[in-house]
């Protein structure tokens, strides 16, 4: 397998661990469809130019490639950041009412 392609997957996947615990967080559907939307703003622009650079050998290096791996893998970050921040408040708010 390519190694651009596998580490477009793993991007990828990296990126769908925060949305995946922020769904399973969240139980309203109206909030997780709107998850829908961040999720291809952060993945969209990695899988193009993954694509793009799959179907045409460029000579030089491609520098947009490098900067949407950038942004995916920050996105994740901060993505995962608020996903463990919405997790630890859940549970608070389980052992604040437990307690009562």
């Amino acid at each position: 397998m390519n190694k651009l392609l596998t580490l477009t997957i793993a991007s990828e996947l990296f990126l769908l661990l925060p949305f995946l615990i922020i769904f399973l967080i969240n139980r309203k559907t109206k909030k997780n469809i709107l998850l829908l939307p961040f999720w291809i703003i952060g993945g969209g622009p990695l899988l193009y130019l993954a694509i793009d650079d799959l179907y045409s050998n460029y000579i030089d290096a491609n520098i947009g490639l490098g900067l949407a791996f950038m942004f995916t893998w920050i996105y994740s970050l901060i993505a995962l950041i608020v996903a463990i921040s919405l997790l630890v408040k859940k549970k608070r708010k389980n052992n604040i009412s437990k307690e009562e």
